[in-house]
């Protein structure tokens, strides 16, 4: 006598036959799913090791770094420049590296070597600012670097840069002068009033303010005020 399935006998029937399936699957497919699990895992070691990696990388470009700030406070100018350039040769991506380009460029100032100071300080802001204060002073040492080799319009430029993206840095005032200086040795008069405009609102600096009207006097670039009559 046949007997009638009931609902959970067809449930259970059901269950056994996806049990069965799942484990068929898992039979015909158990390498290229293990193969598929140590992929995995090679790629997690592959991380775990270049993190491990960059950490020695970085510490050790830390420490060389160090050796080399520390000759560069010295005043052994020519020394630093060797150890920094060592740094960002060696150990490019890293955050000491990005800092060294810039350490880098100042030795070369400070030795007057301006076309490898000129060198590093764009090589700084090309590849490797990463911090607002540390660009304005980049783009400063770059405008001494042009106004020290005769780039008088080109200095001026990148003196009112400065100003322009960094207006609360401590380096914008001192760039505003000397953007005033530059432009006015340049002939560019245009540029040379515009920048003086600015920098005659500025309070407390009403000597500097004399001093670079003169400058666009000397220059030409500003008529001399007539003498006033009695």
């Amino acid at each position: 006598m046949n007997q009638k399935l009931t609902k959970r006998d067809i449930k259970q029937d059901k269950f056994v036959t996806s049990m069965l399936r799942a484990q068929e699957y898992f039979l015909e497919n158990s390498t290229r799913l293990f193969g598929v699990i140590a992929a995995v895992v090679v790629v997690v070691v592959v991380a775990l090791l270049l993190v491990s990696s960059g950490r020695k990388k970085e510490r050790e470009a830390q420490e060389a770094f160090g050796r080399a700030a520390v000759e560069f406070r010295a005043g052994n100018f020519q020394l630093a420049a060797v150890d920094f350039q060592s740094v960002v040769d060696n150990f490019g991506g890293t955050d000491a590296a990005r800092l060294a380009s810039l350490y880098l460029a100042d030795a070369y100032f400070q030795l007057e070597n301006y076309d490898q100071a000129e060198k590093y300080y764009r090589l700084h802001l090309d590849k490797y600012a990463f911090d607002d204060l540390l660009t304005a002073n980049a783009t400063a040492g770059l405008a001494h670097c042009l106004r020290a080799k005769g780039s008088m319009k080109e200095a001026g430029e990148k003196f009112f840069e400065v100003y322009k993206r960094f207006p609360s840095s401590h380096l914008s005032k001192d760039c505003l002068f000397l953007a005033i200086n530059s432009f006015a040795a340049a002939g560019d008069a245009k540029a040379a009033r515009e920048a003086y405009d600015i920098f005659s609102r500025f309070p407390g600096e009403s000597q500097r303010v004399l001093e670079a009207k003169q400058l666009m006097v000397e220059h030409g670039v500003l008529e001399p005020a007539p003498d006033s009559q009695d």
